[in-house]
C-alpha cells in the first residue's frame, strides 16, 4: 500500500447556518472516523486561511498563498491505499463536495535515500 495526501481546496461555510456548519463537521468527522477505523487514515489537519509564499531564486514574499479563497488550500489528510484509483474512490466520499470543494488527490512519493 502507498500514502496518498488529499488537499482540500475550497468548500467553505461562511453561507451555513450554525446548525449546518455542525451538521457538517460531524460529517467530516464521522468519515474521518471510518477512515481510521478502517485503518488508513495516517493524520491530517485543517489549515489557517492566513500564510504566504515565497519565490524565486530572490525568495520574494507574497502575502496569502492564493488570490482566490477557492482556490485556498483548506487542510489536508493522509491515507493509505492500494492504488490512485482506490484512493481517488476514498476521496470521493469526502463531505466536502456537499459545500463544492475540491479534493486533489497525490502519492506521496518516498523520500530517496
Amino acid at each position: 500500500m502507498a500514502d496518498y495526501l488529499f488537499l482540500f481546496y475550497g468548500g467553505g461555510t461562511a453561507d451555513m447556518s450554525a446548525d449546518e456548519k455542525q451538521t457538517h463537521m460531524q460529517e467530516w468527522g464521522a468519515w474521518m472516523q471510518d477512515l481510521s477505523q478502517q485503518g488508513i487514515f495516517k493524520g491530517g489537519e485543517p489549515l489557517m486561511s492566513e500564510g504566504m509564499t515565497i519565490r524565486g531564486k530572490d525568495k520574494v514574499v507574497h502575502d496569502g498563498p492564493y488570490p482566490e479563497s477557492k482556490e485556498l488550500v483548506g487542510g489536508y489528510i493522509i491515507v493509505s491505499a492500494d492504488s490512485l484509483k482506490k484512493a481517488g474512490e476514498i476521496a470521493k466520499q469526502c463531505p466536502i463536495y456537499i459545500t463544492g470543494g475540491t479534493v486533489e488527490v497525490r502519492e506521496i512519493s518516498p523520500f530517496p535515500g
